[in-house]
């Protein structure tokens, strides 16, 4: 490997935006470290990369919810590549929808394990490492249009994804107060094509988790999400929105804490009708 050649570092690597960030970094001769816990998914698609492309790609079985796994995972890095440029704390699950009082303590901390945690284990273990590197590297975090936003039902989720938020904002004046050579993003996408519902678990069958799959349905490709992220990243954007609707949530719900109005409710009709017209000009222009 070439000294100016890069590495990624992709939690949560083996489906949805995970994989499709490591298609992303492929495309542009990045060298990736896929790490996941689905194991033979990983090993899959490690083998199907690895045959396409004269990319390196190297898998790592990563269970982020462990701090030792996170050890594991920057010991395999930097035994393979023997640096990190870019860091992507991906992985992610939905968990339960509930109202608060139905979710056992066992439900949340099952999410904050894997969406929290796993971003604080996955700084805690490469951060130390990455200030030693002689050229600068940059850790992108993945909150969620939920990191700005929240819902009946979606509690444990969406502090989660608030957490990582202000979890990166904290890490963003750190690192500047320090002059560190690393920079830091977090990524507040609303929906995309993924198999995140694959992980989640509706204690009620009702509205809420048939709206989301619809939304999930009707959403932008992965593939589309991921280029955005890494040409905001190349810009060394900090907080990357990829879609209008969260743009246009926070507009509204920063006026209703000014206006110390109640809670602004964000709409999932209203965005699954801005989606499915998207979708529609989406496969106007492929027909085209």
């Amino acid at each position: 490997m070439n000294a100016n050649e890069r590495v990624a570092v992709i939690t949560g690597a083996a489906s949805g935006i995970g994989l499709a960030l490591t298609q992303a970094c492929i495309r542009r001769g990045i060298h990736v470290v896929m790490a996941d816990n689905a194991v033979s998914t990983l090993c899959d698609q490690v083998e199907q990369l690895s045959a396409a492309t004269s990319t390196e790609v190297l898998g790592v079985v990563c269970d982020v919810s462990r701090p030792e796994s996170l050890r594991h995972l920057v010991k395999q890095t930097f035994e393979r590549f023997n640096r990190v440029d870019l860091l992507f704390n991906n992985a992610g699950i939905s968990g339960h929808f509930a109202p608060v009082w139905e979710l056992t303590s066992e439900h949340i901390r099952k999410v904050m394990d894997v969406n929290l945690f796993g971003v604080i284990h996955g700084l805690q273990a490469f951060l130390p490492v990455l200030f030693k590197q002689d050229h600068p590297s940059h850790v992108i975090n993945m909150a969620s249009f939920y990191g700005l936003c929240s819902g009946s039902q979606m509690a444990a989720y969406a502090m989660s994804k608030h957490a990582i938020v202000a979890l990166s904002e904290s890490l963003h004046f750190d690192l500047q107060r320090l002059e560190k050579p690393v920079s830091v993003s977090v990524v507040c996408p609303s929906f995309a094509n993924t198999p995140l519902l694959s992980h989640s678990a509706p204690l009620h069958v009702d509205t809420l988790h048939t709206m989301l799959e619809e939304l999930i349905a009707r959403s932008r490709p992965a593939e589309d999400v991921a280029e955005h992220i890494l040409k905001e990243v190349e810009k060394g954007t900090f907080y990357i929105l990829p879609d209008r609707e969260v743009k246009e949530y926070c507009e509204q719900r920063t006026r209703a804490i000014i206006e110390q109005e109640p809670p602004h409710q964000h709409s999932l009709e209203k965005i699954i009708s801005s989606l499915s017209r998207r979708a529609a000009l989406r496969e106007e222009k492929t027909n085209h």
